[in-house]
């Protein structure tokens, strides 16, 4: 089943029973959250009763968003226009609107208006604004409802409770419903925002329950406060009277819920960095790119990096190093592949993980994932792309917040064919290559020859099938040397038979096909007379640089990344020039040639480690984690002191949200509000109000700049990253000191508000040392 919001691919996320009678499956999107139910056969008797028996929020909702409603009106709309509540109901808020002042009408096609009869909608009519309350949970196809309101006002605010972090099944959150069965789609904050690029609008949200869209451009810190400014402060029985009355849950069960929600709202989470790696590969394949996971693992246990991460064993699969942490899990299966993301998601929330990254291609459903990139070669050789593989791929590409590939060329690749990542987001990590590859004494190749019968001299070829790879080539080439009973020839990779493809092309001369391991391979490229990789695309090319470094002169073609990681020390040909080839592999019996080739491969390959890469790595999975904070050019940070009186508090704020939003260089600037010591929630709503103030009593609205974010606690690892990204500390006459020292170097620039504009400039500078 597609989604109803974004056509990925939807996975059964649980099933329930509605209506007391009807089990029916719920579906997830992989890619945007969203919930739907299977076809909805069973409406027409939802609706025989058009408002839920159980819906006793109602007169609470519509006093609450008459309020709410006519403050967003008055601040950034024409309140002398004409309004529309779709999906209207009896007309209770039609009635309060109207008693408020505001020309309101209705429409609703399946309930009998009570309270607004004589108001009713007409197509002639213009609306400034259309609302719609509790309508959006209740639409079979969202995008096609969404596109008839569109027809009455290009502006929607509209009410639907967004889905938890904690993305609970049907019976595990009353929004669902399911007495009534009417409520059908459940929308998550990343639906509503494909809903909005769809239309071409701006979503403003409160991230709980009401939201807007419109082209227009607003404050967000603005809509948030004008949509809770007027909430009654006394705690609402709404949730309790609707578990009663469906019987779903005792008072003293519901008191108990109660406490524990209100004791989690007040707890202040400690960070604390939490990477998880899904060693999937390891199960899959034991080739290059196992060689690259294990290699970096090893580095990581090394320079202490390993003490952030958690490794996903599949079934035991993974190879043991010791300073890694595993968990095991069951294994992969393509078949499974929505039930496998939703063991994920399961296994970073249980592990409070800050950021997961697979191996080849896996994700969770909501936790944020960067992706690795080692090649994209089934887009360039145009594959299949509905390959169970590659439709992976290309989820994960979609899912993933932030990119890693193992060359410039594959980078450039991975824009080419997904145009809406920017190139300036994706790391270029190069592989490394490790010290055993290193150039083998003669005794070793001698020992290694007569393990495996090898007389005379050999080309080698590591990985050698058809496709890209493209070994046909030599075989075509080498059938053309008047010499080559002389040589014969070792393929590595699979084992077996040479395949038929290449018999006919080596008859005269010896092939031995062999599996070896690192060690022998090593012992191989050391005796070769040369490597030949006629690859028509590599992401990375691992062999010719494992070549080089053991002394193995090296032939190849100039395609991908090949001339980027081999760059002037290998001999190229082009991969479909059979006597270029052929005239190559007779020019490299040269001793003046092959002497060069070597001594140059050797110098190339000391350019490349895994220390290098892991580091960078590393680097690029802990910036990830920060991207929630919108970084610019310039980032600056306040250390306010949350204890102080609110007023005196307020005032501070308002006076640093002032002097940035004059500031010439507004657009280019972030502000760091550190909240150790206060909720998320609680900090937003009293800057909400700062920036209320802000636009009342100085008409400036900080929705324009600069970009606000809020810093709660950071391992000291992210810290690290963190620092050399702010250009400089703002001193508050009220500020708390105990985490500026703590966090911030002796030396770290600091500016006072009355000079901010002489001292902050768009530039490069940062605050360590300047």
């Amino acid at each position: 089943m597609k989604c109803n919001i974004c056509q990925s691919q939807t996975y059964q996320f649980s099933n329930a029973k509605i209506l007391n009678k009807y089990k029916i499956d719920y579906f997830q999107c992989s890619n945007c959250g969203f919930v739907q139910t299977e076809e909805p056969f069973w409406l027409k008797e939802a609706y025989s009763q058009a408002i839920a028996s159980s819906d006793v929020g109602l007169v609470y909702r519509n006093l609450n968003f008459a309020k709410i409603v006519s403050g967003i009106i008055f601040h950034k709309f024409d309140h002398n226009a004409n309004f529309l509540d779709y999906g209207a109901g009896y007309g209770l808020f039609v009635r309060l609107m109207r008693d408020a002042g505001f020309n309101f009408y209705w429409e609703d096609k399946f309930c009998q208006n009570i309270f607004a009869k004589g108001f009713e909608s007409t197509k002639d009519r213009k609306y400034e604004l259309v609302t719609a309350f509790e309508v959006f949970e209740h639409f079979v196809n969202p995008l096609s409802e969404i596109e008839n309101i569109l027809k009455y006002s290009q502006n929607i605010l509209f009410s639907t409770e967004l889905l938890p972090s904690t993305n609970p099944k049907p019976n595990q959150w009353w929004y669902y419903a399911l007495e009534e069965g009417q409520h059908i789609s459940l929308y998550t904050k990343k639906a509503l925002l494909i809903i909005a690029d769809r239309f071409n609008f701006q979503l403003y949200s409160n991230d709980s329950s009401l939201h807007l869209l419109t082209p227009k451009k607003l404050s967000p810190l603005l809509f948030n406060y004008l949509s809770t400014s007027e909430l009654i402060k006394k705690e609402s029985l709404l949730h309790k009277d609707y578990l009663q009355l469906t019987g779903k849950i005792a008072d003293s069960q519901d008191k108990k819920q109660k406490n524990e929600d209100n004791n989690a709202h007040k707890m202040i989470p400690v960070s604390k960095l939490r990477i998880i790696i899904d060693g999937v590969f390891f199960q899959l394949y034991k080739t290059g790119i196992a060689r690259v996971w294990q290699s970096l693992l090893e580095t990581w246990v090394e320079n202490g990096f390993s003490q952030h991460i958690l490794v996903l064993d599949r079934e035991g699969t993974a190879p043991e190093i010791p300073g890694i942490q595993y968990r095991l899990v069951p294994p992969y299966d393509y078949r499974r592949t929505d039930a496998d993301r939703e063991m994920l998601q399961q296994i970073c929330e249980e592990e409070s993980s800050d950021l997961f990254i697979s191996t080849y291609y896996t994700t969770p459903i909501t936790t944020p994932s960067v992706f690795m990139g080692y090649d994209m070669i089934p887009e360039v050789m145009k594959a299949d792309l509905n390959h169970p593989m590659w439709r992976e791929k290309h989820q994960a590409i979609r899912h993933a917040s932030a990119y890693i590939t193992i060359s410039e060329n594959t980078a450039k690749d991975l824009v080419k064919y997904f145009p809406e990542i920017s190139l300036d987001s994706v790391t270029v990590a190069h592989c490394g290559v490790s010290s055993k590859f290193s150039p083998a004494r003669l005794e070793e190749i001698n020992t290694f020859k007569n393990k495996y019968g090898i007389a005379k001299p050999y080309f080698l070829l590591v990985g050698a099938t058809g496709g890209y790879k493209n070994t046909i080539l030599f075989f075509k080439s080498f059938a053309k040397i008047v010499s080559k009973s002389g040589f014969e020839v070792i393929c590595t990779g699979k084992g077996g038979a040479l395949d038929e493809e290449f018999r006919a092309y080596s008859s005269g001369s010896v092939v031995h096909t062999l599996r070896l391991s690192d060690e022998e391979l090593r012992t191989a490229y050391s005796g070769a007379v040369a490597l030949v990789y006629p690859s028509k695309y590599e992401g990375f090319g691992m062999p010719i640089i494992e070549a080089m470094a053991c002394g193995c002169p090296v032939i190849t073609c100039p395609n991908g990344s090949i001339p980027e990681v081999a760059e002037e020390a290998v001999m190229y040909v082009s991969d479909e020039d059979i006597n270029g080839l052929a005239n190559a592999l007779c020019d490299l019996q040269k001793p003046e040639v092959r002497n060069s080739l070597v001594a140059a491969g050797l110098k190339q390959a000391k350019k490349f480690s895994w220390e290098t890469m892991a580091e960078k790595v590393s680097a690029a999975l802990i910036k990830a984690t920060l991207l929630r904070l919108n970084l610019k050019e310039i980032n600056l940070i306040i250390f306010p002191d949350w204890s102080q009186p609110e007023k005196a508090l307020g005032y501070e704020l308002q006076q640093v949200l002032k002097a940035i939003a004059t500031h010439s260089d507004k657009n280019q600037i972030t502000l760091l509000l550190h909240i150790e010591d206060i909720s998320e929630e609680d900090a937003q709503l009293l800057l909400s109000a700062v920036a209320m103030n802000l636009l009342m009593e100085e008409d400036l609205d900080v929705s324009e700049g600069p970009e606000i974010s809020f810093l709660g606690q950071l391992s000291e690892i992210q810290w690290e990253s963190l620092l050399p990204q702010i250009q400089a500390r703002i001193i508050l006459e009220n500020e708390n000191q105990a985490h500026s020292t703590r966090y911030l170097p002796a030396n770290f620039t600091s500016h006072h508000l009355d000079n901010l504009q002489a001292e902050i400039k768009f530039s490069s500078h940062r605050g360590r040392g300047t």
